[in-house]
């Protein structure tokens, strides 16, 4: 007992030790503010500072929590707390598609950039959703993280990513619903 209690106490002390050369490093390199580094800088203008609503798209009746263009740039898939996901025409602003989710806390959503046919989403369900537009009633449902989706990005009609808050990354094979490759080399939330 009093050789743990030995090896605790040098712990604790090498703990102080690396604590206090932290401190150390950091005080030699807080040297300066940001502001007196950027006076003496020229930076370039901020492009956008006249930037204006161009078109607002109306239709969800719950905090949007994010949003898609699709490979066409001329639709946008978006999600929202009131349990819909909503694929826009963001020339004309009308809604062309609306598919109802069995869970109103989607975080992410993502559309197929090539065909645009196929769209995802995720969220506290830890589930990822994919949602093929010409038969939305048959959805394919992934499940393998432990974490919230963060994210879900297509790579192509049969593969997509997921981010998790699981602090993993996976490949998925869309047809199969299973994950090809995960990614867990991440120690926080990936975004």
């Amino acid at each position: 007992m009093a050789d743990l209690n030995s090896r605790i106490e040098a712990a604790q002390e090498e703990l102080a030790s690396l604590k206090e050369r932290i401190q150390k490093a950091r005080a030699n390199k807080n040297d300066a503010t940001m502001g007196s580094v950027t006076q003496s800088m020229s930076l370039p203008k901020i492009r956008g500072s006249n930037v204006k609503a161009r078109r607002t798209l109306k239709g969800h009746f719950g905090k949007v929590t994010d949003m898609h263009w699709s490979g066409d740039s001329q639709s946008i898939i978006s999600a929202s707390q009131d349990g819909k996901l909503l694929l826009w025409n963001a020339i004309s602003t009308n809604k062309l598609r609306a598919i109802s989710l069995k869970s109103t806390y989607v975080m992410a959503v993502g559309i197929e950039q090539k065909y645009g046919n196929l769209v995802a989403c995720g969220g506290l369900d830890n589930l990822c959703t994919v949602y093929n537009l010409e038969q939305p009633d048959n959805p394919t449902e992934m499940a393998s993280h432990d974490g919230i989706l963060n994210a879900c990005r297509f790579l192509d009609e049969e593969r997509i990513l997921t981010a998790s808050g699981d602090s993993t990354i996976m490949l998925w094979d869309i047809a199969k619903g299973q994950p090809q490759s995960t990614f867990s080399e991440h120690t926080l939330d990936v975004q």
